[in-house]
């Protein structure tokens, strides 16, 4: 082995170090966001998983099941960045048992690596292991530009500058990481090595930039000290909702939830929730309430609707039940929607 490729073993090697290092320190880092923090550091884990395979591979032979394991790592590199994405913009973000579905990708690639020996590299048609590779890098690019799409569409909404430059940062280098050994595939010319060799250049580059700026540290701060969101972006969002609730006539549906809204407008029900109540001043069930109760009394003022019951009525503007409808009513107005009904028909 010659000095050019000692060099190289250490450039890469040391880069794979310092990946782990980081992520243990992350670890256990107890400033900023917790959650953000532990999935960039096991983000990193597996990103050093990932390099160190390649390193091995380059300079030793290695088993084939092994390969293939380090492999299956690029699966769950771009579920690591989206979720990080989710935690470092919404500080109510919370992991649930539905974002394991983001990770069967890589547990069926892991399964594939532990599966697969030698004679399958001489039996399986060459178009299987191009349709896998092709899939594995397919999937990762898929999530990060996913991820960075939603960072710029929260930017528009003002997005901590500080967090906004991070994940454009980290976007930037897993591209980097991502070309290059999309580059690897194609031409025989570029040096496999060169991936993890950038991996330690973008791993150093990021790092002194990170703990410059003091990114870590600021993924948890807001503008505002009483919301987790900016004035600005509970304004943004607050509109979307009542164009959805409101102008989409959304409240006239009976199975209306905060999930539904969340699933609908892609934010977390956590701070739909929130936002309602800073800018209604009013839970969610009153704030839905409070649009049904006003359509039901401009019914009752209408010709077409003097012969339909209460119960009928209560159903058209999204009650499910008599007897909801009779408390929210009253609730709101004081009176019963019977004696509301008769005083307006005089």
């Amino acid at each position: 082995m010659g000095a050019k490729d000692i060099i190289l073993i250490v450039v890469s090697g040391l880069g794979v170090v310092h990946g782990l290092f980081l992520a243990v320190f992350l670890w256990v880092y107890s400033k900023g966001n917790h959650l953000a923090n532990k999935l960039l550091s096991c983000l990193l884990v597996v990103l050093s998983f990932r390099i160190g395979k390649s390193v091995f591979l380059e300079f030793s032979d290695i088993d084939v099941k092994l390969i293939f394991i380090g492999l299956s790592a690029i699966m769950a590199i771009g579920p690591l960045y989206y979720l990080f994405t989710f935690s470092s913009i919404n500080k109510l973000f919370q992991l649930k048992w539905k974002h394991v579905i983001h990770f069967i990708p890589a547990i069926i690639g892991l399964a594939f690596g532990i599966m697969i020996n030698e004679g399958h590299l001489r039996t399986f048609p060459k178009l299987v292991f191009v349709f896998i590779f092709s899939t594995y890098y397919l999937h990762f690019l898929i999530y990060l530009i996913t991820s960075y799409r939603y960072t710029s569409k929260q930017n528009k909404a003002e997005l901590n500058q500080d967090v906004f430059a991070l994940l454009r940062l980290l976007f930037y280098g897993l591209l980097i990481i991502w070309i290059a050994y999309v580059l690897n595939l194609f031409d025989e010319f570029i040096p496999y090595v060169i991936g993890p060799v950038l991996y330690s250049i973008v791993a150093y580059v990021i790092s002194f930039i990170v703990f410059r700026k003091g990114y870590i540290q600021k993924i948890d701060q807001t503008k505002y000290k009483s919301t987790p969101v900016s004035e600005k972006q509970l304004e943004h969002i607050f509109s979307k909702v009542f164009k959805f609730v409101v102008d989409d006539q959304q409240y006239k549906n009976p199975n209306l939830t905060l999930k539904f809204i969340s699933d609908a407008l892609h934010v977390s029900t956590q701070i739909i929730s929130l936002v309602i109540n800073q800018k209604s001043k009013k839970n969610f069930n009153s704030y839905i309430n409070s649009y049904r109760i006003e359509e039901s009394k401009r019914l009752f003022t209408l010709e077409q609707f003097r012969n339909h019951t209460i119960a009928s009525i209560a159903d058209e503007v999204g009650f499910n039940s008599i007897s909801s409808f009779n408390t929210a009513f009253k609730k709101q107005t004081g009176e019963t929607p019977l004696a509301y009904r008769t005083k307006v028909s005089k």
